[in-house]
């Protein structure tokens, strides 16, 4: 019966981010229990719970009386962000390289099949498609750190920025650098380079703010002419 009920709010938890993630409900949108219920199949209980947890995480707020409503990302949220992830990315990458911890052969292989993909995409296939295939070569990198909970908290940011990624077209030439970065960062990890890898880990990081904040800024100048 535990195990029913634990698997009722996890399948509440997941499809409900889901729909936040894929822009099914949009920001600002009011978060309807009934509607919620109906599409999941479960009570109002795992819904509720699944709704605590999503605001913990900040997915969503809660204005009394009105309920729950889509949270949506200010540029300096997505900044502070970008400053979280590049702390617990370089702080991976030095715990990492000082324990020595080596990078398996099935472990590289799997990295370079993840960044030929993204290869691919920045190449030949539209903006979206590469979001994924990013998120998983970082956290994967950061998960030779053998601390699950940085890692989690990593995917979490990822999620929290791509949730606003996918409405912001950036220049395609920027993927294309990025791509090329990644090939870079991996190489300096297997040389075991920390000085060489943390400044090319910083920088690859930094464009990345650099580019959303660049076209999220220019938009608010846009509106107020």
């Amino acid at each position: 019966m535990k195990k029913v009920i634990k698997d009722k709010r996890r399948e509440a938890y997941n499809r409900i981010r889901e729909f936040i993630l894929t822009y099914k409900i949009k920001p600002g949108q009011r978060l309807d229990h009934e509607y919620l219920r109906k599409e999941i199949g479960v009570s109002t209980t795992p819904i509720r719970e699944a709704l605590n947890r999503l605001m913990e995480e900040g997915f969503i707020f809660q204005i009394k009386n009105r309920g729950y409503f889509v949270s949506d990302l200010s540029i300096g949220e997505l900044e502070d962000l970008y400053e979280v992830r590049e702390a617990l990315e370089v702080f991976a990458a030095t715990k990492t390289l000082k324990e020595g911890l080596e990078i398996t052969e099935a472990f590289r292989t799997e990295l370079e099949q993840t960044m030929d993909l993204y290869y691919k995409y920045a190449h030949e296939e539209p903006y979206r498609n590469r979001l994924m295939l990013d998120q998983e070569f970082h956290v994967d990198l950061a998960k030779l750190a053998n601390n699950s909970l940085l890692s989690t908290k990593l995917e979490n940011i990822f999620e929290k920025v791509n949730y606003k990624r996918k409405v912001v077209e950036l220049h395609p030439q920027r993927g294309q650098e990025a791509s090329e970065e990644h090939y870079k960062i991996l190489n300096l990890f297997l040389e075991g380079n920390k000085r060489r890898l943390i400044e090319r880990l910083q920088g690859h990081i930094r464009k990345g703010k650099e580019g959303i904040v660049g076209v999220l800024r220019a938009r608010e100048e846009n509106m107020r002419l």
